[in-house]
């Protein structure tokens, strides 16, 4: 089966790839034209170059492929950067809901985000369909709301669709290096002397990918899934990623109120200097967020389990300090 898989370059999009190979998959790597190839070498694939914001560049991208898996998307902690989010998560995904529809792809698995379910009800997060951007916070969630709602309204145009709702995805192959990559790339080079306390619901890339193949297998059309791990305290985060490192862990805690108090400082000056801001009141109270997630539909439907956090912390961390000696190494050459 030749399964096409948007955002291959990304830390979902990139472990979709290298677990569907190690299963036996034709690969197909819809990879913008922007964006590099490095953590595609060595890899048995077929790439393809498109904008999935250019309705015909992925048009002509998802030919002949049987199954999408449609991982690209745009994360941003900052409201500065709606309109490219709307561009990216909402646009881009009707883009890719068309191309399959005009390609005769036979199922599609959008990687959404437990940020676009509600958490204003009581008891656990849990999977509904009755999703509204009037429920959630953040111009982040509310795309990925609008996008999950067009992948259940293209299943019911007769595209088998299947939706994945990932917690916190953390994990190796972060080529791109994401938010968390960035905090802890920093903390063990010795940048970051702090951290927020506060916690969340990580789960491990390559579970992510695990629980694609799953839903491209066994999971039902039309319905979603939410994927979580386990949550862990950024302190105990931190702790281990240091404890992996070697290095003993001497970051200060900074209590939530005085974050939640310099943040929008923090916040306007990293976007005036055209940077993504590391803070930002949202992420700080994605911290804070509800933390009770139910995750037993996913598991008792097609048997997913996640591997333990231990383990994706000191795998994670080893794949970064690789990434910093690789770093240095290149820095001395030159």
């Amino acid at each position: 089966m030749l399964v096409a898989v948007t955002g291959a370059t990304g830390l979902v999009g990139n472990n979709v790839v290298r677990f569907f190979l190690k299963l036996g998959f034709d690969i197909l790597a819809v990879v913008h034209p922007e964006e590099g190839l490095q953590s595609l070498e060595g890899l048995s694939v077929r790439v393809v170059r498109a904008d999935i914001t250019n309705p015909e560049q992925i048009k002509e991208a998802l030919k002949g492929a049987e199954a999408v898996v449609h991982a690209a998307g745009l994360v941003s902690i900052t409201e500065a950067s709606k309109h490219k989010l709307e561009a990216v998560n909402v646009e881009g995904t009707k883009n890719v809901i068309e191309a399959c529809k005009a390609n005769g792809v036979k199922k599609l698995i959008y990687i959404s985000s437990i940020h676009a379910l509600p958490a204003d009800e009581e008891g656990p997060i849990r999977e509904t369909k009755d999703l509204s951007v009037n429920r959630v916070q953040g111009a982040y969630a509310k795309t990925k709301v609008k996008a999950t709602l067009l992948a259940f309204q293209a299943a019911k145009d007769g595209l088998c669709t299947v939706v994945l709702h990932p917690t916190g995805i953390v994990g190796p192959y972060d080529f791109r290096t994401s938010i968390v990559g960035k905090l802890i790339i920093n903390a063990l080079s010795g940048k970051l002397k702090w951290y927020v306390s506060g916690g969340y619901d990580f789960v491990d890339a390559r579970d992510v990918a695990k629980a694609t193949y799953l839903a491209l297998e066994r999971g039902k059309c039309g319905e979603n899934y939410i994927v979580a791990g386990d949550y862990i305290s950024m302190k105990d985060f931190l702790e281990q990623c240091f404890k992996t490192a070697g290095k003993p862990f001497n970051l200060k805690e900074i209590p939530y109120g005085l974050a939640l108090a310099v943040s929008p400082f923090m916040e306007w000056y990293e976007v005036s200097k055209g940077k993504e801001p590391q803070m930002s009141i949202y992420a700080l109270k994605t911290l804070r967020s509800k933390s009770d997630i139910d995750s037993s539909k996913i598991r008792e439907e097609l048997g997913f389990e996640p591997m333990p956090m231990a383990q994706t912390v000191k795998d994670l961390t080893n794949w970064y300090l690789s990434r910093m000696k690789e770093a240095e190494a290149g820095t001395e050459k030159s």
